[in-house]
């Protein structure tokens, strides 16, 4: 676990740098206003108006997909049709493949204004989302997790965070303002985001993710045996396992960041967020398709 702790060590450093930090707390999700508040959050860091944020979160219960996964009209009906059996699909700005939210999830996002000179690299990005989920795993639960691809996942990469062989948690990230990785002078921001599996019915979620890309595209590329929840790998109850992660997530961001006090969106981000809503749903990719 060396080389985990020194990764460890330098996310911590690095959220020191970083000052000031903003936490945004929001337990319960809008539905597809949860999608559109991502876009509108990284436009505020963008512009300066608000610092650095950390947002931890909870949307409603659906798939979440990349613009990539419905560029093709069968993909963005596939999509539509998933509203039937109760798994609507809501389209994220970050990259990756679907990923499965809602109660039973738990969600981390990092917004950081778009540095004018090389200051992060997009390894730099993944681990100072991934560093907190990782201490608090340890520190809450006992576990020992790490970072790694598991082929056959869903949103699969090299910084999944991974539990004695399995995926609990996906990752994805976006730069915004010019490509990724390089120096950018226009205003933009980055965006990471992670999601947990705290105590989701793995089965239902696993086989909502095939059902849709069986429609969409004709596979059905996630096993059920590469993923796993965090209620599955410890000894207390599913709800107890789920508030515990929160509150773990929380103290270890408090303690890097500085901020104790969490807040809610800003007035301005809430209004901005219904602009972007269309943007978060799949008819509106339909249409260009």
């Amino acid at each position: 676990m060396g080389m985990m702790d020194d990764l460890l060590r330098q996310a911590e450093a690095r959220f020191r740098e970083v000052t000031p930090w903003r936490v945004l707390y929001e337990p319960k999700g809008e539905g597809s206003l949860s999608y559109a508040m991502e876009e509108a959050i990284g436009a505020s860091v963008a512009q300066e108006e608000v610092p650095a944020t950390v947002r931890i979160w909870q949307g409603p219960r659906a798939l979440v997909v990349a613009k990539k996964d419905l560029r093709t009209l069968q993909a963005v009906k596939a999509a539509q049709m998933m509203k039937e059996v109760d798994w609507p699909v809501y389209v994220r700005q970050s990259g990756g493949t679907a990923v499965p939210h809602g109660p039973g999830t738990l969600n981390l996002s990092l917004f950081l204004p778009r540095p004018k000179e090389m200051k992060w690299n997009i390894d730099d990005i993944y681990r100072l989302l991934g560093a907190p989920l990782i201490r608090m795993l340890e520190s809450r639960f006992g576990l020992e997790p790490y970072f790694g691809e598991v082929p056959g996942s869903f949103c699969d990469g090299r910084y999944n965070v991974v539990v004695q062989g399995k995926k609990i948690v996906g990752t994805s990230q976006i730069w915004k303002g010019g490509p990724a990785g390089l120096r950018s002078q226009r205003p933009g921001y980055i965006l990471a985001h992670a999601t947990l599996l705290t105590r989701i019915d793995r089965e239902q979620a696993v086989s909502a993710l095939n059902a849709f890309y069986e429609m969409a595209e004709g596979t059905r590329p996630v096993y059920l045996d590469t993923v796993a929840t965090l209620a599955s790998l410890v000894s207390s109850s599913p709800n107890e396992t789920e508030s515990a992660a929160a509150e773990g997530l929380l103290e270890v961001i408090g303690d890097w960041t500085g901020v104790r006090k969490q807040e809610l969106p800003t007035e301005k981000e809430q209004t901005a967020a219904r602009t972007y809503l269309e943007r978060s749903l799949p008819a509106f990719y339909g249409d260009r398709s």
